[in-house]
């Protein structure tokens, strides 16, 4: 089978020597993912509602690079630095999989890499074999 690895341009994905999506066959994985813009600045600093969204943005982007979409996503793992910010990163988390409503694992963790994170998401993906790989 062929590995494509998927990049997104994320400052860290070089420094730090990994890949923001792996595509071996028909599923991808992608990356833990925090909102950060093109420059590596956090975004939604103290909106877990924002982060989470940008943290989709992002896991879109890079599911379009193996082929894919949000709505391919079998499952997502949600990790907030506080629990209580649940209730507000599932609501965005409903409104954007209202339709598909992937498996969803959401649990509160001691911290992220940057204080400034209040979530990180990771997914997997399952598309058909003959779909198109587009690198960036």
């Amino acid at each position: 089978m062929t590995r494509t690895n998927i990049s997104t341009g994320g400052k860290l994905e070089e420094k730090y020597g990994y890949s923001r999506a792996v595509r071996i066959g028909n599923i991808i994985k992608v990356s833990g993912t925090c909102a950060t813009d093109s420059d590596g600045a956090t975004v939604g600093v103290g909106d877990v509602g924002a982060q989470v969204a940008r943290c989709f943005e992002i896991i879109s982007s890079a599911l379009e690079g193996a082929g894919a979409a949000l709505g391919d996503i079998v499952i997502n793992r949600v990790y907030l630095t506080n629990i209580d910010d649940a209730p507000a990163a599932g609501e965005v988390h409903g409104a954007i999989f209202a339709e598909t409503k992937p498996a969803c694992t959401m649990m509160a963790i001691g911290a992220l890499v940057n204080p400034e994170f209040l979530v990180e998401i990771e997914c997997e993906a399952v598309i058909p074999d003959d779909a198109d790989v587009t690198t960036h």
